[in-house]
This record gives structure tokens, C-alpha cells and sequence, in this order.
């Protein structure tokens, strides 16, 4: 599969060390799309506009997905989500909104502003697991084992 038709995802967050834990969430859940991070909401707005370092779209694709941290340096979360919201060639990407603090406002407030879905932080094997389930579209898997080419001898075939 070439990277242009690959469901990449966009991780946006400043701390290095929580993109790599979701990725390494992911990993464990068998997911394997390709990753791309953004430390702020001004590098995220720059990669989604295909602006130089990110131009090349055969590097750098259009994410299917972009994670997006709430709490970032300069511009936040909710920024980055009003800026997405008033670009509708970036409207079929799904969002999924990570935040420290699950209360009630923040939700309701990402929801509007168009998250797809708010996980709270530190992110869970479980969270991720139901995200893919709920969404199975987005992900690329592991691959699977593949059946056997050959029959077993002294079996016959089904009809």
C-alpha cells in the first residue's frame, strides 16, 4: 500500500513521551498505521495545509485520524478543533480528543467543536481497544495469519 492511500494519523501533542505511549497502545492492539507527530497546534494546521516541511503528500499524507491533546503550548486543543472545523476539505478526518481532565464541559465542548471521540489521559489498552472496535474503518491491522494453501492429506474438500 503506498503512504498516498494509507490511513495515516496525526498525533498532536506536546509531550513526546504520551505520542509514543498511544503508539505504543496501538502497536499492542495490532494497529500499525502509519504515525506522524506534531509537538502544537501551529505544526498540526501546518501539516494538514500541506505546507513545507510538509508538502511532500507522498510522505506526509492527509491523516484518516488525528489524536489531539487538549493542553498544548500557544494555540490549544479546542484552537486546533475550530480552525479543522472552518476547512471542509479536512472534514471526513476523524477526530479523537485526549485530555487530563474528563469533565463534562470539555467533552461537551469538543463534541461541538467536532471531535468523533474523547479519551481521557493517560490513555488505556482498553480505550484504544474499543476505539478500534467502534471504528473499524480507520485501521490498518496486523496481518493475519494466512489460511493453508494446501489440504491436509485425507481431507476432501467442502461442497
Amino acid at each position: 500500500m503506498s503512504s498516498l492511500n494509507s490511513k495515516t494519523i496525526l498525533i498532536v501533542e506536546d509531550y513526546e513521551d504520551d505520542a509514543k505511549l498511544l503508539q505504543l497502545l496501538l502497536a499492542k492492539g495490532g494497529i500499525f498505521n502509519p504515525v506522524h507527530t506534531a509537538l502544537s497546534a501551529e505544526d498540526a494546521m501546518i501539516y494538514l495545509e500541506g505546507v513545507a516541511p510538509f508538502s511532500n503528500r507522498a510522505i506526509y499524507p492527509l491523516p484518516t485520524m488525528i489524536f489531539v491533546d487538549l493542553k498544548l503550548p500557544g494555540m490549544d486543543g479546542f484552537g486546533l478543533l475550530r480552525w479543522v472545523k472552518t476547512h471542509p476539505e479536512l472534514k471526513s478526518i476523524f477526530i479523537v480528543v485526549l485530555s487530563a481532565a474528563g469533565d463534562l464541559m470539555s467533552v461537551q465542548t469538543a463534541y461541538d467543536l467536532g471531535a468523533n471521540s474523547f479519551l481521557t489521559k493517560p490513555c488505556r489498552e482498553a480505550d484504544i481497544e474499543n476505539l478500534v472496535a467502534g471504528y473499524p474503518e480507520f485501521w490498518i491491522r496486523a496481518a493475519q495469519q494466512s489460511p493453508p494453501t494446501h489440504r491436509p492429506e485425507g481431507q476432501r474438500p467442502h461442497s
